[in-house]
Protein backbone atom coordinates (compact mmCIF):
# COMPACT_ATOMS: atom_id res chain seq x y z
CA UNK A 1 0.00 0.00 0.00
CA UNK A 2 1.34 3.57 -1.40
CA UNK A 3 1.09 6.97 0.71
CA UNK A 4 0.33 9.53 -1.00
CA UNK A 5 2.63 12.41 0.22
CA UNK A 6 1.49 15.82 0.66
CA UNK A 7 3.11 18.84 -1.30
CA UNK A 8 3.60 20.98 1.75
CA UNK A 9 5.38 23.69 0.26
CA UNK A 10 2.25 24.84 -0.63
CA UNK A 11 0.99 26.13 1.94
CA UNK A 12 4.10 27.72 2.93
CA UNK A 13 3.22 31.46 2.50
CA UNK A 14 0.41 30.69 5.22
CA UNK A 15 2.24 29.03 7.18
CA UNK A 16 4.50 31.73 7.60
CA UNK A 17 2.00 34.02 8.32
CA UNK A 18 0.43 31.77 11.47
CA UNK A 19 4.33 32.00 12.27
CA UNK A 20 4.51 35.64 12.34
CA UNK A 21 1.48 36.70 14.21
CA UNK A 22 2.01 33.94 16.92
CA UNK A 23 5.41 34.91 17.01
CA UNK A 24 3.89 38.65 17.93
CA UNK A 25 1.81 36.79 20.51
CA UNK A 26 3.71 35.59 22.36
CA UNK A 27 6.19 38.64 22.23
CA UNK A 28 3.63 40.64 23.65
CA UNK A 29 3.37 38.37 26.48
CA UNK A 30 7.26 38.39 27.28
CA UNK A 31 6.83 42.11 27.32
CA UNK A 32 4.96 42.38 30.45
CA UNK A 33 7.03 41.64 32.96
CA UNK A 34 9.64 43.82 31.90
CA UNK A 35 7.64 46.41 31.07
CA UNK A 36 5.90 46.80 34.06
CA UNK A 37 9.26 46.21 36.11
CA UNK A 38 10.50 49.65 34.35
CA UNK A 39 8.13 51.10 34.63
CA UNK A 40 7.66 50.81 38.42
CA UNK A 41 11.57 51.42 38.63
CA UNK A 42 11.44 54.69 36.78
CA UNK A 43 8.25 56.69 37.94
CA UNK A 44 7.85 54.82 41.30
CA UNK A 45 3.79 55.32 40.60
CA UNK A 46 1.28 53.18 40.75
CA UNK A 47 -0.78 55.32 38.51
CA UNK A 48 2.09 55.63 35.47
CA UNK A 49 2.20 51.93 35.62
CA UNK A 50 -1.25 50.95 35.50
CA UNK A 51 -1.01 53.19 32.66
CA UNK A 52 1.47 50.99 31.38
CA UNK A 53 -0.58 48.28 31.68
CA UNK A 54 -3.46 49.33 30.36
CA UNK A 55 -1.36 49.81 26.72
CA UNK A 56 0.05 46.19 27.22
CA UNK A 57 -3.31 44.67 28.02
CA UNK A 58 -4.67 46.53 24.69
CA UNK A 59 -1.62 45.27 22.95
CA UNK A 60 -2.49 41.77 24.27
CA UNK A 61 -5.86 42.01 22.85
CA UNK A 62 -4.74 42.78 19.46
CA UNK A 63 -2.06 40.40 19.00
CA UNK A 64 -4.35 37.30 20.81
CA UNK A 65 -7.09 38.23 18.69
CA UNK A 66 -4.98 38.66 15.61
CA UNK A 67 -2.72 35.62 16.30
CA UNK A 68 -6.16 33.59 16.82
CA UNK A 69 -8.22 34.43 13.83
CA UNK A 70 -5.47 33.66 11.31
CA UNK A 71 -6.88 30.96 8.74
CA UNK A 72 -5.50 27.63 8.18
CA UNK A 73 -3.83 27.62 4.31
CA UNK A 74 -4.99 23.83 4.04
CA UNK A 75 -8.59 23.63 5.14
CA UNK A 76 -9.55 27.31 5.15
CA UNK A 77 -10.63 27.60 8.54
CA UNK A 78 -9.31 29.28 12.18
CA UNK A 79 -5.97 27.98 12.57
CA UNK A 80 -5.98 28.63 16.09
CA UNK A 81 -9.79 28.65 16.86
CA UNK A 82 -12.20 25.48 17.33
CA UNK A 83 -15.39 26.65 18.74
CA UNK A 84 -15.20 29.51 21.02
CA UNK A 85 -12.15 29.02 23.04
CA UNK A 86 -8.27 30.17 21.01
CA UNK A 87 -5.73 27.13 21.79
CA UNK A 88 -2.68 28.17 20.49
CA UNK A 89 -1.18 24.60 19.42
CA UNK A 90 1.18 23.58 17.07
CA UNK A 91 -1.27 22.11 14.78
CA UNK A 92 -4.07 23.26 13.32
CA UNK A 93 -7.39 21.88 15.36
CA UNK A 94 -9.36 21.60 12.34
CA UNK A 95 -7.44 19.81 9.53
CA UNK A 96 -3.77 18.82 11.74
CA UNK A 97 -1.46 21.05 9.51
CA UNK A 98 1.46 21.38 11.56
CA UNK A 99 3.14 24.85 11.58
CA UNK A 100 6.82 23.55 10.24
CA UNK A 101 5.03 21.11 8.20
CA UNK A 102 6.50 23.25 5.30
CA UNK A 103 10.28 23.19 6.76
CA UNK A 104 10.07 19.58 7.68
CA UNK A 105 8.99 18.83 4.13
CA UNK A 106 11.91 20.61 2.52
CA UNK A 107 14.11 18.20 4.73
CA UNK A 108 12.66 15.20 3.10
Amino acid sequence: MEESQEDFSQYAEGLRKVRQRRWCFWSVILVYLPAIWISLTITQSDRATAKVFAVWFVLACIASCLSAFVRCPRCGNFFHVQGFIPMYLRSCLHCGLHLNADKKSGKR
